[in-house]
């Protein structure tokens, strides 16, 4: 071998362990997990752009927007279409703004849904002042709002409902619900509020269009208002710990096998109402990716962002298209 070829097996050889020696930079870390808040409200003390400003600095990628009055959701998706998600409620008071349950609600319903105006219903309250119904098992099948989900059941539209699930009775009327409707899409708003995990497995493993959201459910272990009830203001054997979360943030174990059970069927969702709990956004969110984080990534995106998207595909106002 000459000397020229000498030199340039060298310089090759050199070439070849630098390139060896290079710094491969990091992998970019994988994008947080989207959360969707599928359950909120309007704040009377705050204007449109100041709630959503609240709502984007919380962390979350979108928002369903529930209220009596379908024209005070519009002013907060001026500007905010893809983030802010409409569902038209029923007014709890009767000096509220917006629709009141009666004959006429389920048309007016229908009629906003038909027209790409509502993507949902609900939040339904089922203590309405004045009561329809003695009690809230009676009340759930009162006609007015049988309509309502009758009209949820024709258009495979959710209808969620406010309502305490611990009682037996009130218990059996979801379960009618479900079985009558089983186009609806019915979600139990705080997945039944003081109701026992085993509570709502049944109503799950008996009826696949029963839903829960989490909200109030995933509040630090009773750290918020919302989160602890007076026992005294509970049906008979119902817990008056809301939360589901345990005092280091993770999620009561029978809690957790269910949501793993049933990850299709949970929905992530804080609501945001004119109490105290708009200050808590941020720390909810936070909270929820904590807890969540632990069942694995399926579970966590389908609790997240998946089921949400799913239940309000093709609403013409839904979310945001995403890749």
């Amino acid at each position: 071998m000459n000397r020229q070829a000498i030199s340039i097996f060298a310089l090759g050889a050199i070439s070849s362990l630098a390139a060896s020696c290079a710094v491969i930079p990091p992998a970019s870390p994988p994008a947080p997990v989207r959360y969707i808040d599928a359950h909120s409200h309007i704040l009377a003390q705050m204007t449109p752009a100041e709630e959503v400003s609240l709502l984007r600095a919380s962390g979350i990628s979108a928002a369903v927007i529930m209220h009596p009055d379908i024209a005070a959701i519009d002013a907060m998706r001026a500007g905010n279409a893809g983030f802010i998600v409409p569902a038209i409620s029923l007014a709890r008071l009767p000096q509220m703004p917006g629709l009141h349950l009666g004959p006429d609600a389920a048309p007016a319903m229908a009629r906003l849904a038909d027209a790409g105006e509502a993507c949902g219903f609900g939040e339904i309250p089922t203590r309405i002042v004045p009561r329809t119904e003695p009690t809230d098992d009676l009340s759930l099948l009162g006609p007015d709002r049988v309509a309502i989900y009758a009209a949820a059941d024709a258009r495979g539209l959710v209808v969620s409902m406010h309502v305490d699930i611990a009682d037996p009775k009130v218990e059996a009327s979801i379960a009618r619900i479900a079985r009558d409707y089983p186009r609806a899409k019915v979600v139990l708003a705080h997945s039944g509020w003081s109701a026992a995990p085993e509570v709502i497995a049944r109503l799950m493993d008996a009826y696949p269009n029963v839903h829960g959201d989490l909200s109030v459910r995933l509040d630090p272990a009773g750290g918020l208002p919302m989160s602890v009830q007076p026992a005294n203001s509970l049906p008979p054997g119902a817990t008056n710990v809301i939360s589901i979360l345990q005092p280091d943030g993770t999620i009561q174990p029978a809690w957790r096998d269910l949501l793993l059970r049933h990850a299709d069927r949970f929905l992530f969702a804080m609501d945001i109402t004119d109490e105290q709990r708009p200050k808590f956004a941020q720390l909810l969110v936070a909270t929820a990716r904590k807890a969540l984080g632990t069942l694995g990534p399926a579970a966590e995106n389908a609790i997240a962002h998946g089921n949400a998207e799913r239940l309000y595909a093709g609403c013409a106002r839904g979310f945001a298209a995403r890749d």
